[in-house]
């Protein structure tokens, strides 16, 4: 290890030595660059002087001559002769360049014109159609909304209506378990909407006993209201059907028939005749008709056989 280090220190000194004298002879030449390069910015100095002495002679005699030229112009009289103007070629030069008379030219600018219509048209027919595709849209989306509505409330309905047949079934278990003479006075008492659905499904047994207890005048009461309780539902449809039936019976009326007869209800006025003689009218009066005769009655109809005794 000791006999190392001082073959390393030499190796590195001998290192330093070389470098040393490379940067030795390279220095005169570095030193000789310099100097050219101090010589040529002095060059250029001393150029740019003259250089500017000759632009600011160039510019003198620059504005001397537009100086002359202005007072050349001023002294000249204005132009007297304007410059013709240049008409564009009208419609009927442009039809004769194109070998086309003026009815043909007539024609195809009507043409343009029509076709220029043809095309606001489709333009405003595309934009219609467009808002119309909106507007579709638009009420397909709210009629798909009040389907959804419809079938919530339909569902809500049949959701109640179990409900309410539930509690009428409920209700006719319970009247028809109490006595007859407990139920009489109560289902007397109670308001028909209520008291017409438990007698209507309540056993005709159970019922029969109940109304033999109540009153006359409720009994009579309760036994009218079922009896009348699909009556009205009747009553109408009878009432629409008669309706139907009339308007369809009923003929529409022609109006070309309607119009001869406001023409003969006006007929034309005759002239005016000169009044005949009394014997002359009385002989040209015709003779009354005989009155026509009365058909004879119908014989009555023959009585009904009575069946034999057996």
């Amino acid at each position: 290890m000791p006999r190392i280090l001082p073959l390393v220190g030499v190796a590195i000194g001998g290192v330093l030595a070389v470098n040393a004298l490379s940067g030795a002879r390279d220095l005169p030449s570095l030193l000789s660059g310099a100097q050219a390069f101090a010589e040529e910015t002095t060059k250029g100095g001393k150029a740019e002087k003259p250089a500017k002495a000759d632009k600011s002679e160039a510019g003198k005699d620059a504005q001397a001559a537009t100086g002359a030229a202005a007072d050349t112009a001023a002294a000249l009289p204005a132009p007297t002769i304007a410059p013709k103007a240049v008409c564009a070629p009208t419609a009927a030069e442009l039809a004769k360049q194109a070998g086309l008379s003026p009815a043909e030219l007539q024609v195809l600018q009507s043409l343009g014109a029509r076709r220029g219509q043809l095309d606001a048209r489709e333009n405003d027919m595309n934009t219609q159609l467009a808002l119309m595709a909106a507007a579709e849209a638009k009420v397909d989306a709210k009629i798909r909304a009040l389907n959804g509505l419809k079938a919530e409330v339909n569902g809500l309905l049949n959701q109640s209506n179990a409900k309410e047949a539930a509690e009428i079934d409920r209700l006719v278990k319970v009247f028809e378990g109490m006595k007859a003479k407990d139920a009489a006075p109560r289902l007397a008492a109670l308001d028909d909407n209520v008291r017409i659905p438990i007698a209507a499904k309540m056993k005709e047994r159970s019922l029969s006993a109940i109304i033999a207890q109540m009153s006359a005048a409720d009994a009579k009461k309760l036994t009218e209201s079922l009896a009348r309780r699909y009556s009205e539902a009747k009553d109408a449809a009878s009432k629409a059907n008669t309706v139907a039936e009339q308007t369809s019976a009923a003929p529409t009326p022609d109006p070309t028939a309607a119009a001869p007869k406001k023409q003969a209800a006006a007929p034309r006025k005759a002239p005016p005749r000169k009044k005949a003689p009394a014997a002359q009218t009385a002989a040209a009066k015709p003779a009354a008709a005989p009155p026509a005769a009365v058909p004879a009655a119908a014989p009555p109809p023959a009585a009904a056989t009575a069946p034999p005794a057996g």
